[in-house]
């Protein structure tokens, strides 16, 4: 009979550090591997995006908006499962202690995703340990509308905010679900606020929550990935994914950006957010859920789960890209001159609408 493999769950939440992390785990295989850990390149090459389509139902897979921007729309989902294991299946060799696994969509799982990922783990026979990044809401809201716009998003940040929120910024409700549904685990719940690192560091904080038999420094060096566009970059790519959809047919939410966002990230400037009193009320919408979240996870009988305060430098409101700066940025894109006359009437349509709403 194998030797139990215990399973370590990074689950998120997305814009915490996770792609660091990752980059990080991806490129450390022989030292993880050193210690016990196996950072299997079955489930993907950094993120682990295959184990997130392993435990979801059909149903959901085939609609998830990441299975369809990979290009699976025409995959077996069950095919896919069975090609996966068999590929971790080669991966899990005698010295293997530990199975860490990292996908930061795994956070909004449902019961249904969050219970295969139960008999995954009980199919391994060790412990299960979670660990999970929280943001304040606030500060995740201007940096989750990034994300939103680099993978083919259309809405204007206020209009987007404005919508429910409670599937991503209920704290408390997603990790009850996830304590509910698991079965016994460990959770390890850290805030993403660089004072609170162990040693400064999120690379060793990370290795400290998920219990890694590693020491921080044998790791590759951190590379910067993911970075923040800055406002006007930000509307440039907004309204090149209305031009996507408007013009040729692509669905909101279902672009894929990669080489628009690297150009972009060269270009420097203050980044989008909301007006302080927005994000003041919809900071207060979640305070009895992070007050659970402090009391249930993290002990803190002051009910207190963040510390610092949330950006308000190099940040600006103004979600606006003047018309006479387009061309800069069809240059920078290297946008086809075809598209450039499409692109100037949506441009000059979007500022107007910017400056009618101000003018409100």
């Amino acid at each position: 009979m194998p030797e139990p493999v215990d399973i370590v769950l990074h689950i998120g939440t997305g814009k915490t550090g996770t792609t660091t992390i990752q980059s990080v785990l991806g490129r450390s295989r022989a030292a993880l591997a050193a210690g016990g850990t196996l950072y299997p390149r079955a489930f993907g090459r950094r993120r682990h995006r295959g184990f997130g389509f392993l435990i979801l139902p059909d149903p959901q897979l085939v609609r998830s908006p990441e299975w369809l921007r990979a290009g699976n729309a025409d995959l077996d989902p069950e095919e896919f499962r069975q090609r996966v294991l068999r590929r971790l299946r080669r991966e899990i060799t005698p010295d293997v202690r530990r199975l860490l696994i990292s996908d930061e969509a795994l956070y909004r799982r449902n019961a249904a995703a969050v219970t295969r990922v139960r008999e995954f783990a009980e199919a391994r026979g060790g412990a299960t340990r979670v660990v999970i990044y929280l943001r304040r809401q606030d500060d995740h809201l201007a940096s989750n509308y990034q994300q939103v716009v680099k993978g083919g998003g259309i809405a204007r940040i206020a209009e987007w905010a404005a919508t429910d929120r409670h599937f991503m910024y209920d704290y408390h409700r997603h990790l009850a679900r996830w304590r509910d549904h698991l079965g016994p685990a460990t959770f390890v719940v850290r805030t993403f606020e660089r004072e609170r690192f162990l040693r400064g560091s999120l690379v060793a904080d990370f290795v400290d929550a998920a219990g890694l038999a590693v020491d921080e420094t044998e790791l590759a060096a951190v590379e910067r990935r993911n970075e923040s566009l800055c406002a006007e970059a930000v509307e440039v790519l907004r309204l090149l994914n209305l031009h996507r959809v408007e013009n040729e047919g692509a669905r909101a939410g279902l672009i894929i950006n990669s080489d628009h966002v690297e150009r972009l990230q060269r270009v420097a400037g203050p980044i989008l957010t909301l007006p302080a009193e927005t994000l003041d009320r919809f900071q207060d919408r979640w305070a009895a859920s992070n007050r659970a979240v402090a009391s249930e996870f993290l002990d803190a009988p002051d009910g207190e789960l963040f510390r610092s305060t949330r950006r308000e430098h190099d940040t600006t409101t103004r979600q606006l890209l003047d018309p006479a700066r387009l061309d800069h940025y069809l240059e920078i894109l290297e946008i086809p001159e075809q598209h450039h006359a499409a692109l100037r009437q949506i441009a000059e349509r979007e500022a107007s609408a910017a400056a009618a709403t101000r003018s409100l």
